[in-house]
């Protein structure tokens, strides 16, 4: 394999992989019977996590956010209609790894949750992706560019 199309496939690669990472939000179904819902994320200082959840039937939802110490960050509770549409964000202050508690007290749920970062690392992989692209365009390029000048007529004696 030519060393352009290494730099080719892993630019591609890279930026397929970086569009599904960035753009693929699944929903996180919670089951009424289920324990209360956990999840954490590493965060900078002014990172924001967007909860939204949507429940099947009349609730009191109780959202928990911890530090990674375990003290509670910010603690609430909301009373809920069935079928209604809850929204709650947390900024996080400090840099460190923050826990988040969402409790349906026994109802089913939908849970989208996203994460708006302050600095866009998440995004790095993008001009990433396009500088391998470009530089295994640019090697093609030029290996083209060689093979047409030193093309070599020979012949064949049989």
């Amino acid at each position: 394999m030519k060393l352009s199309d290494v730099f080719i496939l892993t630019g591609i690669t890279v930026l397929f992989g970086a569009l599904f990472m960035h753009a693929w939000v699944v929903p996180v179904t919670i089951d009424g019977e289920a324990s209360v819902y956990t999840n954490g994320a590493s965060m900078f200082s002014g990172d924001v996590i967007h909860i939204d959840i949507k429940v099947e039937n009349e609730t009191t939802l109780r959202f928990v956010v911890e530090d990674e110490n375990g003290d509670v960050v910010t603690a609430e509770s909301v009373v809920v209609g069935a079928g209604a549409r809850v929204e709650r964000s947390f900024e996080a202050e400090t840099s460190g790894f923050y826990t988040f508690e969402v409790d349906t007290k026994g109802v089913d749920a939908t849970l989208s949750i996203d994460i708006e970062r302050q600095l866009m690392i998440d995004l790095l992989p993008f001009p990433l992706g396009a500088l391998f692209l470009s530089f295994g365009l640019y090697l093609r390029k030029e290996q083209a560019a060689t093979t047409t000048e030193s093309v070599l007529d020979a012949e064949l004696n049989l």
